[in-house]
């Protein structure tokens, strides 16, 4: 992995989070909008939207966030960009906990991962929509650098796919992907090891492995400007090159096998014959509640036959109970450079 500096923590308390700070703080404008600190432009108008409101955080004015209504109809839009982790996780864990915080009550449309692309810059996301006070709720979050972006749109209608329409449309017109293109994250990343990974030589090993199947992976499989918007951990074939790399552990370089405890070979023993049974998509789309992308669009997946393998198979590996965590450091890129 060349020019890539990967940083090896460990902790007794391994946890890594990003405090979540409000809008509480008004803007003055009665024009187009640029917030200085991301490149986010907030127009005073979105076609038939109006923007009613700016607001920032009184202690952190890298929060930022923008409110429409439509005069002629019930449409409302909101915006909002917030300052987070830089982990592999971020944006699953962040769109399940600003859920639970506005206690949304989903429609028969399940969660979805999409995608935002304009110019060379990607940025993937989690899309949910539901329902609150008769109102029909497009929910969106998107990585975005140093950000997430997040994107609601609402109507008092049952046309779901109008909805999504109307919100793809409002999304060109502000273009996001500028948050992106002026604060791209670099490459170099952290890797933060758990006190379990610890526990026998073979769980080491296995770990370090892992963490670096997934960071060859990104750097092989994504361009440098979607790298920028941070970790692709929304990609199935990112989780699965870690958990090939947990069972592949050996090297050329060091090609002996190394002992480890009951419940470690217990663990790679599970993960070899789901592998080996062909399995290993359906388990690790279920295990991030079908929230994973793949970069072949004609993947297909057999969740019966899974479904009829599990009666027979326990499941012995969680991909929540992390043994490592990688992490973006905070420094920029020059895109007109490799690093």
């Amino acid at each position: 992995m060349k020019n890539l500096i990967l940083l090896i923590f460990s902790f007794i308390s391994f946890c890594v989070f990003s405090q979540q700070l409000k809008p509480n703080k008004k803007i003055k404008s009665d024009s187009d909008f640029t917030h200085v600190i991301s490149g986010m432009l907030a127009p005073n108008n979105i076609e038939n939207l109006s923007r009613k409101e700016l607001n920032t955080n009184s202690k952190n004015d890298s929060v930022f966030s923008a409110q429409y209504e439509s005069a002629g109809s019930d449409l409302k839009y909101n915006f909002s960009i917030f300052p987070a982790s830089l982990d592999e996780e971020r944006l699953t864990n962040f769109f399940n906990r600003s859920l639970a915080d506005k206690k949304f009550r989903p429609k028969e449309i399940d969660l979805k991962a999409v995608s935002y692309k304009n110019g060379n810059f990607k940025m993937n996301g989690i899309s949910g929509v539901y329902s609150h006070l008769n109102n029909l709720i497009n929910y969106q979050v998107y990585d975005a650098g140093y950000w997430v972006f997040v994107s609601e749109f609402s109507q008092k209608t049952n046309d779901t796919i109008d909805l999504i329409q109307k919100h793809e449309e409002v999304l060109r017109k502000i273009a996001p992907s500028r948050i992106v293109e002026k604060n791209p994250l670099s490459n170099y990343t952290n890797n933060y090891i758990a006190k379990g990974a610890f526990r026998d030589s073979l769980m080491l090993r296995s770990t370090l492995s892992s963490s670096f199947h997934k960071l060859k992976w990104s750097l092989d499989s994504i361009d440098k400007f979607e790298r920028t918007a941070g970790i692709p951990g929304i990609y199935l074939e990112f989780q699965i090159a870690g958990i090939d790399g947990f069972i592949d552990y050996k090297t050329d370089k060091n090609p002996k096998p190394s002992k480890g405890s009951l419940a470690t070979n217990k663990m790679i023993d599970f993960l070899t014959k789901l592998r080996n049974d062909g399995f290993l998509d359906e388990f690790l789309m279920e295990q991030y509640q079908y929230l994973l992308i793949s970069k072949d669009e004609n993947r297909k997946f057999d969740f019966e036959a899974y479904g009829k393998w599990k009666l027979s198979n326990s499941i012995d590996f969680d991909v929540n109970g992390k043994y490592y965590l990688l992490v973006n450091s905070r420094r920029k890129t020059d895109l007109t450079k490799d690093e």
